[in-house]
């Protein structure tokens, strides 16, 4: 065979070969990436460092009181308040001081009264003995003192929860306070009185009615203030539904 033939017939020189083999020994896809298992992979892309947002004050903020809305409101604790006051006045007025008047012959308690004079504690006195006497002592002393401090604290909660820093809520804090002291005063001068026979029952029926009219006045203003409170918080509701509402329709708009 000549040599011709040998060359035609035999292998590739050594730089063919090397031409050939990259191409050889990979099958590509249509897009050009080769296959797995066949080759080597393509490097991944390089990935940047992760940003993560940083919340603005304002939203911190809004979170935090939507969160405490959430955890808990003051109007739990006012009406708590409310309803322990209430609570005691009917113990008090309508329970207890009228029991009393089974140990005295049908005569009213001093507390239950608006005014009255010598002669009537005079006559009360003369009704009650002695356990009757200790009865309404220690009816002083428990129920005597519990109402006028929860009334004082039912006011101070009432003004703090639904008025702003102000004369208002500081003059609403004065009122209960002032209640609770008259309140508690009357008790010793009632007692005073009927020990003395009814000496001191003018000084003494003062502080009771000074009690009823700043209890009617207290009341009247308590009722008032969580009224005005209610009303704003359904009409800023109503906004923030509005509102709400309002966000919604703007981009399909």
């Amino acid at each position: 065979m000549s040599q011709k033939k040998k060359r035609r017939s035999g292998a590739q020189s050594p730089a063919a070969s090397r031409t050939a083999r990259p191409g050889a020994g990979r099958s590509r896809t249509a897009t050009g990436a080769p296959r797995s298992g066949t080759g080597k992979e393509p490097r991944p892309a390089a990935v940047g460092p992760v940003r993560h947002p940083r919340p603005s004050v304002a939203q911190v903020r809004q979170d935090l009181e939507s969160s405490g809305r959430q955890e808990g409101s003051p109007g739990m604790l006012v009406a708590a308040l409310l309803g322990t006051t209430v609570f005691m006045f009917v113990y008090l007025h309508v329970l207890v001081l009228q029991q009393m008047t089974q140990l005295t012959g049908g005569l009213a308690m001093p507390d239950s009264l608006f005014a009255y004079d010598a002669g009537y504690l005079a006559r009360l006195d003369a009704a009650m003995d002695d356990p009757a006497h200790g009865q309404l002592n220690w009816v002083h002393k428990t129920a005597g003192v519990i109402f006028p401090v929860a009334v004082g604290l039912s006011v101070a909660a009432v003004a703090a929860w639904s008025l702003p820093r102000g004369i208002g809520r500081w003059a609403s804090y004065a009122a209960g306070l002032a209640f609770a002291v008259v309140d508690i005063v009357e008790n010793v001068l009632i007692e005073s009185a009927l020990r003395a026979g009814g000496q001191g029952a003018g000084l003494a029926s003062a502080s009771t009615s000074a009690r009823w009219v700043l209890l009617v006045a207290i009341t009247l203003w308590v009722v008032l203030l969580v009224a005005g409170r209610i009303r704003r918080l359904v009409r800023e509701r109503r906004e923030a539904t509005t509102g709400a509402v309002r966000r919604q329709r703007g981009p399909s708009a």
